[in-house]
Formats: C-alpha cells, sequence, structure tokens
C-alpha cells in the first residue's frame, strides 16, 4: 500500500519545526549562561589556579633562563583580593633555632621565650630582638616551673602574662602554672595557677581581667572549651583564685584572640593534637596521634 505524497510532507515539517525549536532553544540557554557568567566573573575571580613562578639567584655562568621555578597553586578567588604588595627583608638571625615558642612585641623589641630547640630538648630563656638597629641581646631565664611551649601570652604594654603550657620536651604533660613578667625591670612574679592545666590557651586581657579560653585539656588532643578570668593590675594579681566565666562555644588549641570595640573576639585554632605521653620519646606519642583541623570559626563576647 502506497501512502500519499502529502503525508510524507506533513511528517517532514513537523520534524523540521521541533529540530529549529530546539535550536532555539539550546541558543538562548548558552546566552543566558554566559551573561550570567560574565556578571558572577566581574565580581568574584573563577575558581582555577596560578602558579607562582619564585626566582632563584643565579650562580655565576648560570643562564637567564634557569632562573625560575614552580612555586606553590594558588587559587585565583584568593589572588583577586586586592591587597598591598609586601616584600620581605632578611634581618639578623635568631640566637637559637624554635618552634612552638611565643613571642610578643612592646614597641621596638620582640621578647621571644622557650619553644623546642630539637624534639627532646626545650629552651628555658628569652631572647630579645630589637627592630630599630636589627640586633638581639638581653637574654635572661625563665622561671624554672614554666612551661615551654605551647603557652597562653598577652602583654599591657609593660607586663607580659605568662599562662599554662607544656612542661618539657617531645609529647609531655601541661602545667597550670602562671607567671608576669615585668619587661622593664626583668622581673617575674607567680600568680594564681588556672583551676586545671591546659595547652595553649587564648589569652587576652579584656576589662581589667586576665582571661583565659579553651585550648587543649590535660591528654593534649581533646579541645577544651573551659573560660576563666582573673583581676590583674600592673603586674599584680588582685583576686586570689580565677573566676569560671562563660564557656566559648568549640574548644581548641592556639585560638588567636583579640579586642575590638570592646569586645572580646575568638578565631582560629586547631582542633586535636598529638596524644600526651609523659616521660615517653616522639616515636611512643605517635602512636596516640589524632587527625588535627584548623578552624575557621569566630566568636564574640560582649
Amino acid at each position: 500500500m502506497v501512502r500519499p505524497p502529502g503525508k510524507h510532507a506533513s511528517a517532514r515539517l513537523v520534524l523540521i519545526c521541533v529540530g529549529l525549536l530546539g535550536i532555539a532553544l539550546i541558543a538562548d540557554f548558552l546566552w543566558a549562561s554566559s551573561s550570567r557568567f560574565s556578571l558572577i566573573s566581574s565580581n568574584w575571580a573563577p575558581p582555577v589556579a596560578i602558579l607562582t613562578p619564585i626566582k632563584i639567584p643565579n650562580k655565576e655562568g648560570d643562564s637567564q633562563k634557569n632562573n625560575t621555578a614552580a612555586g606553590r597553586v594558588l587559587s585565583a578567588t584568593f589572588a583577586d583580593l586586592p591587597a598591598p604588595e609586601l616584600k620581605w627583608q632578611k634581618m639578623a638571625a635568631a640566637p637559637v633555632p624554635r618552634l612552638d615558642g611565643a613571642a610578643i612585641q612592646i614597641k621596638n623589641l620582640l621578647y621571644v621565650f622557650a619553644g623546642y630547640g630539637t624534639i627532646n630538648y626545650v629552651h628555658s630563656h628569652v631572647d630579645i630582638y630589637n627592630f630599630s638597629d636589627n640586633t638581639w641581646g638581653g637574654r635572661f631565664d625563665m622561671p624554672k616551673e614554666m612551661a615551654h611551649s605551647h603557652l597562653g601570652m598577652v602583654t599591657d604594654g609593660r607586663y607580659i602574662y605568662i599562662v599554662n603550657g607544656q612542661y618539657g620536651p617531645q609529647c609531655r604533660g601541661p602545667t597550670a602554672h602562671t607567671f608576669v613578667l615585668d619587661t622593664e625591670t626583668k622581673n617575674w612574679r607567680d600568680m594564681p595557677p588556672l583551676p586545671v592545666p591546659r595547652y595553649a590557651p587564648a589569652t587576652q586581657l579584656w576589662r581589667g581581667r586576665l582571661h583565659v579560653m579553651g585550648g587543649s585539656k590535660e591528654n593534649r588532643h581533646t579541645p577544651a572549651v573551659d573560660h576563666w578570668s582573673l583581676a590583674v593590675k600592673d603586674g599584680k594579681a588582685l583576686e586570689k583564685e580565677w573566676r569560671t566565666e562563660v564557656p566559648i562555644p568549640k574548644g581548641g588549641p592556639h585560638r588567636a584572640c583579640i579586642v575590638y570595640d570592646d569586645r572580646l573576639y575568638v578565631m582560629g585554632g586547631q582542633e586535636g593534637d598529638f596524644m600526651a605521653k609523659p616521660g615517653s620519646p616522639i616515636s611512643s606519642a605517635l602512636v596516640g596521634m589524632r587527625l588535627y583541623m584548623a578552624m575557621f570559626t569566630c566568636w564574640m563576647m560582649k
């Protein structure tokens, strides 16, 4: 049976119309996508990687073309943020190598405390760097009971308050001792110990009180949310015991904390660490290692 030619023409016409409609829809979608992408890209850089070259000084006889090497991969999202171009300048080398010590600046002087020399050796002294003449000097000893790493520290411009930390090398236990240093006389003074020892607590002066927050608990790994404060003035404790304050929402060591507009901010830091193994070498401490994470949250206290 032969179909009339009119039916073939109608079917062909329908297919052509459907095809044209499909092409129009695809073109419209592509146009809309490109417009939306242009709008987004004008305000936010696309998530591509930028390979920053690092210049390497040439040795005599080396060709100019071999003076660069691949640097770290940086997302264009961050590269898009405007910032001043900063240049590094090499300064006088520190008297001793340090890891996980503490440092605080008062005017043109940088006070550098304790820290690991090696995994089996910790420093028990303070070195002072002078920004004005690029020199180190004025070394003096710390109290024997003072922690050697993971310190909490803050200054009022003359007195430096030092709180808790790890006592000894490797992954040793913490101490609850607290001290204050008079930077003009280089004299140390004891202060009331914290209720319990902590590793690397956030420490700040606010409204006439020394605040100590978070850190790690005695096992060195478990985050602490405790928050205590002590009334202080001119390097002296005005109370005999620490006062319990509102706990921070999420605990952990190595938090930064600042006071801005009469509000106390706690941010960043770490959650988890090597477990404490008093008296054991670092190889044994690795057995108790736990995953630790950088924290990117911020809390505020009014």
